[in-house]
């Protein structure tokens, strides 16, 4: 019985290494056949990277690239405490963002584009941090709630 507690205690560490301790951060790149539009207006490509900027702020940055090569970027640094703060570049859909992280796999950002409410967004990341989900929450031109969801994966790095 000894060893097999040994065995687990030595295991220990690289399993603690398998998942970070904070999964949220890095690129992601979107399933975009989870998009509700046909492939025809889809973009060519969709990537999140999710960074510490330090200080209790995070940088979250999107690059959606175009079929035809342009691109839209947009970027913000917030704190995590709910707190709106302006997003840069691309505002076609926002102009301001609060991020809040409730859990270390979850973050919620909540839009707004012109002082009036936008999308909400939450975040969550699998338990072996190669995937995440985004479920997106908003209100329709009929006046009615939905939520969709996307998937997300973790961006493999060229070394």
């Amino acid at each position: 019985m000894m060893l097999g507690w040994a065995l687990c205690a030595a295991m220990l560490p690289s399993m603690a290494a398998a998942a970070p301790a904070l999964p949220l951060l890095g690129t992601w790149t979107l399933d975009l056949s989870t998009m509700p539009v046909p492939p025809e207006f889809r973009p060519a490509s969709l990537t999140m990277t999710v960074a510490d900027a330090g200080q209790g702020e995070w940088r979250v940055s999107y690059a959606i690239i175009a079929k035809d090569g342009t691109a839209r970027r947009m970027r913000s640094s917030e704190k995590l405490d709910g707190t709106a703060g302006p997003i840069e570049g691309d505002q076609i859909e926002a102009d301001s963002v609060a991020l809040s992280r409730p859990a270390r796999n979850i973050l919620v950002m909540g839009l707004s584009k012109a002082g009036r409410p936008g999308s909400v967004r939450v975040y969550t990341v699998s338990s072996d941090a190669r995937t995440m989900t985004e479920s997106a929450a908003n209100v329709g031109d009929d006046g009615k709630p939905f939520i969709r969801s996307f998937r997300w994966k973790r961006a493999v790095s060229r070394r």
